[in-house]
């Protein structure tokens, strides 16, 4: 019955652990995930191995797409659905690693030939990006659990499915936020390390690449909404784990609009393409030699006339005894290649030091 189901629900990590292991021997389509500021832990699970697509964004369940998403999107339905919370380990969680540097000279090649092509054309700012594998051979169960507890205000998830491989990531930015009519997305852009003796001193490197993100997502917006019904917020600074970003929020009331509406109109965003977004998306067909796949792509819940979705940062693809993550950083005209690496560096470090 459902309820010895929820009764057997993990309390704690060892619980937990055998729970995770359980459901990937099941070798069916799940999701496991915990929004941004809560604590409830909920899983999506199918009975069989059918791939469901979305071609409206109105279904019930979690969406998962590409960075090059289509004209529909992988979901897994929340018919069966189960919450819980994992009581938290007093264990510390983030380790201070460094990370081994991998890839460097072709992230230096993209950067300089980003820097160039800026120069030399419309392009403005794009984002790179590059691929970090690991080994990996610990428990990726208590990794996502260390993810919810030490990254409370990223959407944190684990995805596994057949058609598109086993995910995982804690999140910053959303990208679109729908609840009783009224519609909110951020502009998010600009990396430093977080340092709680002392505030950021942003330079105009980033306080221009944040608002070319903004400017972006209001000129987006007032295709379809009018200007004085966009609401948007002063920008100020979002902590993400170890490292904050420049934001800005904006709010407007959906109207006649749907989910679907907003996503084409605001997906790629420049925060994870570039400005303007046409012109980064050649240079990346271009000069990008691996597969973004679902790094920088859409996920997250969609249920009745709610929707959380979010954009794929911070994440990695898991296989059996590896992990690669995939980080980038936005390329303008002023960006120092030494110092894009290391900001490259601090990202990879998020799930890393967790893992």
């Amino acid at each position: 019955s459902v309820r010895s189901f929820v009764a057997n629900m993990p309390k704690n990590q060892n619980e937990f652990v055998t729970f995770f292991e359980a459901l990937v021997a099941k070798e069916l389509p799940f999701v496991l995930f915990r929004l941004p500021k809560t604590q409830e832990i909920v899983l999506y699970q199918q009975r069989d191995s059918t791939h469901h697509r979305s071609k409206t964004l109105t279904e019930n369940g979690f969406v998962f797409a590409p960075f090059q998403a289509k004209e529909s999107y992988t979901y897994i339905p929340n018919q069966l659905e189960t919450r819980f919370v994992v009581l938290q380990n007093p264990i510390p969680y983030l380790a201070n690693n460094t990370v081994q540097a991998q890839n460097k000279s072709y992230y230096m090649e993209l950067i300089d030939a980003a820097k160039k092509t800026i120069t030399q054309s419309s392009l403005q700012k794009v984002v790179v990006s590059r691929e970090h594998k690991q080994e990996f051979s610990g428990s990726i169960a208590a990794s996502f659990l260390k993810l919810t507890h030490a990254y409370p205000n990223a959407m944190v998830y684990y995805w596994s499915h057949p058609h598109t491989g086993d995910w995982m990531g804690a999140t910053p930015e959303t990208l679109l936020d729908i609840q009783n009519g009224v519609c909110k997305t951020m502009a998010l852009a600009g990396t430093f390390p977080f340092d709680e003796n002392k505030e950021p001193s942003w330079t105009s490197k980033e306080l221009d690449e944040q608002q070319m993100v903004t400017d972006f997502i209001q000129t987006q917006l007032q295709r379809i909404f009018s200007k004085d019904s966009i609401y948007v917020s002063p920008t100020y600074t979002k902590r993400a784990g170890n490292l904050v970003h420049l934001c800005a929020n904006f709010e407007v009331p959906l109207g006649k609009a749907t989910a679907l509406d907003i996503v084409r109109l605001l997906h790629p965003t420049p925060a994870v393409a570039g400005v303007p977004v046409k012109e980064s998306l050649a240079f990346l067909s271009n000069y990008e030699r691996h597969d973004r796949k679902y790094y920088a792509g859409i996920l997250g819940p969609i249920a009745n006339n709610s929707v959380n979705l979010f954009v794929n940062l911070r994440c990695a693809e898991v296989t059996q005894n590896q992990i690669t993550l995939y980080v980038g950083g936005g390329i303008t005209a002023k960006s120092h290649p030494e110092m894009e690496w290391t900001e490259s560096q601090r990202k990879a470090e998020t799930l890393l030091n967790v893992l």
